[in-house]
């Protein structure tokens, strides 16, 4: 539970204050912090550590619209990891860094779709144009560049805490 802890704490810091701006947001390192928490706590503590870090980010820097999308993608995130390796970098947990990516990428472009289709006023209507959809594009290479840094970030991390055999000491 501790572990758990300093986890939602790390995801939170390195997500709120280590920033590399982009065109529509920001780059963090939360994410990598989230690939972590995956690969050494079971899943369902994984999840929480990743929602409620970035939650809290999210709260912290004045992005009260999109709590509810990153608590959601961001539960998502450690699902294609595994804890049950010897070895944080393993076969499962490199191609895992795929899917999670896909998750942050369309996770984040659907919310802009629904956030617009919102912000229109008529959220049936809207939705159902190709308007919204066409709009939210703008949100895709920036969560590309997220996805790719987080999945960098993780590996020089993960080798980092494999070399000091990190697993055997938890």
């Amino acid at each position: 539970m501790v572990l758990a802890c300093v986890f939602t704490a790390l995801t939170t810091v390195l997500t709120f204050f280590i920033k590399i701006p982009s065109h529509n947001g920001y780059i963090h390192l939360g994410d990598a912090i989230i690939y972590l928490a995956a690969c050494l706590l079971p899943a369902p503590l994984a999840m929480v550590c990743g929602a409620l870090g970035g939650m809290l980010a999210d709260t912290f820097g004045g992005f009260i619209i999109y709590i509810l999308p990153t608590a959601i993608i961001k539960a998502l995130l450690p699902l294609a990891f595994t804890c049950k390796s010897e070895k944080l970098i393993c076969k499962r947990n490199l191609l895992a860094l795929l899917p999670a990516s896909l998750i942050t990428v369309i996770g984040y472009y659907t919310a802009e779709v629904i956030l617009l289709s919102v912000a229109s006023g008529d959220l049936l209507g809207y939705i159902i144009t190709s308007s919204p959809w066409i709009a939210a594009v703008y949100c895709i290479p920036g969560n590309v560049i997220q996805a790719v840094g987080s999945a960098v970030a993780f590996i020089f991390l993960a080798t980092a805490l494999d070399k000091i055999k990190i697993k055997d000491k938890i």
